[in-house]
């Protein structure tokens, strides 16, 4: 039977009773998140108790709670260096963007799709994944995919990219941010909604166009969404600069929505539930597991002070940036809110899975 955890990851065993908050969390929406677990394709282990949940009502949340208690058991994931309990805790969301299916004023800002000649290539000293198969003096190579920087100076190596757009955005900030996030809401000018996946990327490393700012002097303090929207908005001269800063490219695919308020598809291939889903690392800890989060958030947009955090959730996604066994990224939702929320998570956190008794 496949292993639930990664061969690195050391387990601590524990009891209810030291899950901080367990027995105050709400469950709102745990049920919806753990039966979409269960429409996917999950390890033996798991199926099995998915099985079992076909006799607990949606909205007894009482019983669902005793379900997890009888049916999984409580294990601490410790950091790698054993040194102490606490990982990082971010956040993502799902923007909701405005552009059109036809390039024209306002909307000229691509989002594209997959390139037809981008491939995999070995990672070498520069890090970079994707490749373009390309003749030189006479023989064929693989040479790195375009950096966003050569993209933003080349004419020709844009017109190329631009065969394969599937929306345009009127905000350059706005694309970065769906970019960082990995999906999105567009609304288009007829009323319809486009739904945006991710497809993949240029190959490049992921590089914070925030810490930038900071190294740069351009801002001080911390960095957000909302510093980053509002700094761009005083210097525009100086966006394809802070653009260039993060050499990585996402692609997209794009289908219209009539559902919209079901939440992007995650890693696992089910659509995330707003403060029940995450992101992890998948080789440490496997996708469709519930685990238990204790971090903080803070208040409110007015208020930064932290307040706990602690709540069932399900790893029902990746990211490229979320690394290691105490790592997690929580899906806060969609829309404006959500993404301030989001902007806002940074914190120490521990987590516990929780692994079926009776696999």
């Amino acid at each position: 039977m496949a292993p639930l955890t990664g061969p690195g990851v050391r387990l601590r065993a524990a009891q209810w009773a030291d899950l901080p908050g367990w027995g105050q969390d709400d469950f709102d929406g745990v049920w919806q998140a753990f039966r979409r677990d269960c429409g996917a394709r999950l390890p033996p282990a798991l199926a099995s108790v998915c099985a079992r949940a076909s006799t607990v009502l949606a909205a007894d949340t009482q019983a669902q709670r005793a379900f997890f208690e009888t049916q999984f058991a409580p294990w601490q994931v410790i950091p790698v260096s054993g040194k102490d309990d606490a990982g990082l805790i971010t956040g993502y969301y799902e923007p909701v963007l405005h552009g059109a299916l036809q390039h024209g004023w306002p909307y000229v800002v691509p989002v594209w799709g997959l390139p037809a000649d981008l491939v995999p290539r070995a990672a070498g000293a520069d890090g970079v994944t994707g490749g373009r198969v390309a003749w030189v003096d006479g023989q064929q190579h693989v040479l790195p995919f375009w950096s966003r920087a050569q993209i933003q100076s080349d004419p020709a190596v844009q017109a190329l990219l631009d065969r394969k757009v599937v929306v345009w955005l009127d905000s350059a900030v706005d694309a970065l941010f769906l970019q960082v996030q990995g999906s999105g809401l567009v609304s288009l000018p007829d009323g319809q909604t486009l739904r945006l996946s991710y497809a993949g990327t240029n190959g490049w490393p992921y590089k914070s166009v925030g810490r930038w700012l900071l190294d740069t002097g351009r801002v001080q303090g911390t960095v957000t969404m909302s510093t980053i929207r509002a700094w761009a908005q005083m210097h525009p001269d100086e966006v394809p600069e802070m653009l260039a800063a993060n050499p990585r490219v996402v692609f997209f695919s794009a289908a219209l929505d009539t559902q919209p308020q079901r939440g992007p598809v995650g890693a696992l291939g089910v659509p995330l539930t707003a403060m029940r889903s995450i992101a992890v690392d998948k080789r440490a800890i496997a996708l469709g597991l519930p685990v238990w989060l204790s971090t903080a958030q803070p208040y409110d947009a007015n208020s930064p002070a932290p307040k706990a955090l602690n709540r069932l959730v399900f790893a029902q996604d990746v990211g490229s940036a979320i690394t290691g066994t105490v790592r997690a990224d929580l899906f806060t939702g969609t829309g404006e809110a959500a993404g301030e929320l989001a902007g806002r998570m940074q914190w120490p956190g521990r987590m516990w899975v929780l692994l079926p008794v009776n696999p």
